[in-house]
């Protein structure tokens, strides 16, 4: 049995940004991608560091491949732009060993959306109920309160560009506590026969979401202070 007591945690700059309203840990074999990052402007140390990493793939890409790359760049670069539109603020590529040693890979994104005011529990069972190609399995109520939890499994089109011709989805929907939005959070793999390993690892990241800053107040007073309290502070004092 692990001792929570002992348990480490890396902190990311994001959990200490003034405009950060939302906060959840994922287990080792994560990694994100800074998405937003191509689309700063290129003067900018965000955009200047994702122009650099774009540079140094292309170097490694032979001359006769680089039109095909760049294409997929340009598509990638599209969809991304839409995801972000449609709400997108995390997006992160997951790799786990199973137990007989294959890499089960994954994909977790979070999504962040306005919603009709309402109850919290009435929020989350609606979002969840909302879409035909999923199965509720439950509706409880989180450390962070009211959710509900879908999976799918999708089957791909046979024109699609793909190996695997099926998709596992699990799929929390958590309101937030002001009942005007709702964040999704969204682990997807090909590894469809392994649904249980990554059921348990989606739960596990959904119950640790919190609303509230969970960070040591050492860390808290590290954070810089938000538009909105910058200029309560500077009316009242």
């Amino acid at each position: 049995m692990t001792d929570e007591s002992t348990l480490e945690y890396a902190v990311d700059e994001s959990a200490m940004r003034s405009d950060c309203d939302l906060w959840f840990a994922v287990p080792p074999g994560f990694t994100e991608l800074p998405f937003a990052s191509l689309f700063h402007d290129s003067g900018s140390p965000e955009g200047g560091r994702a122009r650099a990493a774009i540079d140094a793939l292309l170097d490694l890409v032979p001359e006769e491949k680089l039109a095909d790359l760049l294409t997929r760049l340009s598509e990638a670069h599209a969809t991304v732009g839409l995801l972000i539109r449609e709400g997108l603020i995390h997006l992160s590529l997951g790799a786990h060993e199973a137990d007989d040693g294959r890499v089960l890979e994954s994909v977790l994104t979070l999504n962040r959306g306005e919603m009709p005011h309402g109850p919290r529990n009435l929020m989350a069972a609606r979002a969840a109920t909302a879409r035909q190609s999923a199965l509720p399995v439950a509706v409880p109520h989180l450390p962070c309160g009211p959710a509900a939890f879908t999976e799918a499994v999708m089957e791909l089109p046979a024109e699609a560009d793909t190996r695997c011709r099926s998709l596992y989805q699990a799929t929390a929907y958590l309101p937030y506590p002001d009942g005007g939005r709702l964040a999704v959070l969204t682990l997807t793999s090909t590894a469809v026969d392994a649904r249980e390993f990554f059921r348990d690892v989606h739960r596990a990241i959904a119950e640790s979401v919190s609303f509230d800053n969970p960070l040591p107040e050492a860390l808290k007073a590290r954070a810089p202070e938000s538009d909105v309290a910058a200029s309560v502070r500077a009316v009242f004092g």
